[in-house]
């Protein structure tokens, strides 16, 4: 049989053995908070919330919260945090932060409170301010909000003010309250706005290249070709009868002297004849 598969707190506890302490070392001393208070130290005593302690460590929002005067901290315990993470593998640290951040309310509940708050047909939700609304959230953006609704048994609802809220969250206990400083209250799981996780990042610029080989060189200019002049080839003529070549016609200058030289022959002829003549 195959062993059985740690779950993720377990993995946790062995990776981090001294959360605890390493969550102190974050946190610093010098964010000893105006109401005398440390987060960190406070869920230490509870293992069941030692997940979330963790992650309110690794993200500094520990430290935002040992800074406040007020301040209440909802909860979930290490499952729901199990739960979570095993759905948002891949969740950015930046969502986280913001995740957690919701779950800090800028004023202060404890079960009483809760208790006392209006019921009945005409009563309205309150609308409570987290941490993530220092943030800066775009305008008209209300997922830096909480509503808190008043439930049977003197219980409440936990839900995002924006609208189209994904998950909301039930009051289940009071861990700690010291007030009206500081009061952690355990919910039944996480609240997630809408946008909060679901919304896009932008993704890390890519890393920047040298100079020299930002630029790719271009290549060298190809000459064009140089006009070839037609080649003829050599056409054999197959032999033939050897045909003799005629005589070069005379020119016209020879025919004048021909003629020239036969009517000198002749004068002289006529000339020998007039001598013999005469003797």
């Amino acid at each position: 049989m195959a062993p059985p598969k740690l779950s993720l707190v377990v993995l946790l506890f062995l990776l981090f053995p001294a959360t605890g302490s390493a969550n102190a070392a974050d946190a610093g001393p010098a964010d000893a908070a105006p109401g005398g208070f440390n987060i960190t130290e406070i869920l230490d005593r509870y293992p069941e919330f030692r997940l979330f302690n963790y992650l309110l460590g690794k993200t500094r929002v520990a430290r935002e919260i040992n800074r406040r005067n007020s301040v209440t901290v909802l909860a979930p315990a290490n499952s729901d945090v199990d739960w979570l993470l095993r759905r948002s593998a891949r969740l950015p640290r930046a969502a986280l932060l913001e995740l957690l951040s919701v779950h800090v309310v800028l004023d202060y509940y404890d079960a009483a409170k809760l208790a006392a708050l209006p019921r009945g047909a005409g009563a309205r939700p309150v609308v409570a301010t987290t941490l993530y609304q220092t943030f800066g959230p775009t305008a008209g953006d209300k997922a830096g909000f909480l509503t808190i609704t008043p439930a049977p048994n003197g219980g409440a609802v936990f839900s995002s003010a924006a609208p189209g809220a994904l998950v909301s969250a039930t009051f289940k206990k009071a861990i700690t309250a010291r007030p009206y400083n500081i009061s952690v209250l355990q919910i039944s799981n996480f609240v997630v706005p809408p946008g909060v996780i679901t919304k896009p990042r932008t993704p890390p610029p890519p890393p920047k290249r040298m100079s020299s080989m930002s630029v790719a060189p271009s290549p060298a200019p190809v000459p064009a070709p140089l006009p070839c002049p037609p080649v003829t080839m050599p056409v054999e003529v197959e032999p033939t009868e050897e045909i003799p070549a005629a005589a070069p016609a005379p020119s016209q200058g020879y025919v004048v002297r021909a003629v020239m030289g036969w009517w000198s022959g002749v004068g002289m002829a006529l000339g020998m004849a007039c001598v013999l003549a005469h003797l």
